[in-house]
């Protein structure tokens, strides 16, 4: 049996790739994006993520909303990283949603939308992401594009510290203490 290596899976998979199969296309360029058994390389990774996306590969679509987004290896273009986010958001990709949102909500590059972003970062939390979960409880608990309100702010910040979030279990740590010390209902401000 040969032993199966990191170059060996991505030569394998390069030959997928070429004969057009969707999720060899979006592993290769995954492989060329962090060097997984290739060298390093963003046009190739991008090449790649975008054969595989044009055949509607979920993966490959939010990979290449995040070279557009972050800018990697070509001129950052939130227009576009925004249309393949909602595209992928659209199909359920939590981490689409929860990038979506967070473009939405900080007006980074694209104009600011808080209800949009509330809509998919409430999406994303509810399919059970941490990190739209701590956002969310923090947005409820500082009053940060909604109303103040402690009991949803604990409620996400559960949800995300159940899930393994430590920022959350702090947070959450931090304000339970607070409600002991100071003998005030979760209602009450903190």
């Amino acid at each position: 049996m040969k032993k199966v290596t990191l170059k060996r899976a991505f030569e394998e998979s390069l030959k997928g790739a070429k004969s057009g199969i969707a999720h060899d296309q979006t592993y290769v360029g995954y492989c060329y994006n962090v060097g997984c058994g290739v060298k390093i390389d963003q046009r190739k990774a991008k090449y790649w993520f975008e054969r595989a996306a044009k055949k509607g590969d979920i993966h490959a679509i939010f990979n290449l909303a995040l070279i557009y987004d972050l800018g990697t290896g070509i001129s950052r273009n939130t227009l576009k990283a925004m249309r393949l986010y909602k595209e992928a958001a659209t199909r359920g990709d939590m981490e689409a949603q929860n990038n979506l949102a967070a473009l939405l909500m900080d007006g980074d590059g694209v104009k600011q939308n808080i209800k949009e972003g509330l809509y998919w970062i409430r999406k994303a939390a509810c399919k059970g992401d941490s990190k739209a979960q701590y956002n969310l409880g923090r947005y409820y608990l500082d009053g940060e594009f909604t109303k103040k309100n402690y009991r949803y702010a604990q409620i996400w910040l559960s949800k995300a510290a159940t899930r393994g979030h430590t920022k959350a279990q702090r947070l959450l740590k931090s304000i339970n203490n607070k409600i002991k010390r100071h003998d005030v209902s979760p209602m009450d401000e903190i």
